[in-house]
């Protein structure tokens, strides 16, 4: 039986076979389930796995600091509902991969705190957001040795796609960072108490896309996929 695996979005997926997330958990033999701000809690109390996907900007208040001018306005009912979710997956001990937004949410829900603008807090940063409107940037990131992360991609380095500018600052309790950009940007983050906790900075769903990447992302979603299935 195909496990069911909850998918966070701001507003309603309408067409599932167009959305890169969805697309990604059919490829891996899940089924989805769309999750978004307004809809019934029956939804998600059977869910497999939880994918937090990538999005607009958190609310700082979620992590008691000012909006920062290059904060995009939030969407604070998908805050609400994606905290709760998260806290409620770890209790219940559901596998749970965060993209982008999502390894933010992640680090957000246990007292972690967030750069709002790369470009401004940090000094020479890499390029992370997208290079332009179709195309994201590209860069390195270092593995820790003895990560999840490391076991499943078997690499010690590795080049990931990136459109962020955001990314985690201060850790939440319970979690590992295991991998970093070459500027210090953290690229992942792991919680080696649960079964798959997981959250990753850049867009593996993207990532199955490209031949050069395509690995990368696809050990990712089937380790996922795994754990949801046990």
């Amino acid at each position: 039986m195909r496990p069911i695996i909850g998918i966070t979005s701001t507003y309603p997926i309408r067409d599932i076979c167009s959305n890169d997330y969805t697309r990604a958990i059919k490829a891996f033999d899940g089924e989805p389930r769309p999750l978004y701000p307004g809809i019934s809690e029956t939804a998600y109390t059977d869910i497999d796995g939880l994918l937090l996907t990538g999005g607009p900007d958190i609310d700082p208040k979620c992590y008691n600091e000012k909006k920062h001018p290059k904060t995009q306005c939030p969407c604070r009912a998908r805050d609400t509902q994606e905290l709760l979710l998260f806290k409620n997956a770890l209790a219940a001990d559901i596998p749970v991969f965060g993209i982008c937004r999502g390894i933010q949410i992640m680090n957000v829900a246990v007292g972690g705190s967030l750069y709002q603008d790369i470009d401004s807090q940090l000094t020479a940063p890499l390029c992370h957001p997208k290079k332009d409107s179709d195309k994201d940037s590209k860069h390195k990131i270092e593995i820790g040795a003895n990560s999840l992360l490391s076991t499943l991609i078997s690499k010690d380095r590795d080049i990931v796609n990136s459109a962020h500018h955001q990314a985690v600052k201060g850790i939440g309790d319970g979690f590992t960072v295991t991998a970093r950009s070459e500027d210090g940007i953290i690229e992942a983050i792991e919680r080696d108490s649960h079964r798959f906790v997981v959250g990753v900075q850049y867009h593996p769903e993207r990532m199955l896309q490209d031949p050069e990447l395509r690995q990368h992302g696809q050990k990712l979603f089937e380790a996922f996929i795994q754990a949801a299935s046990q």
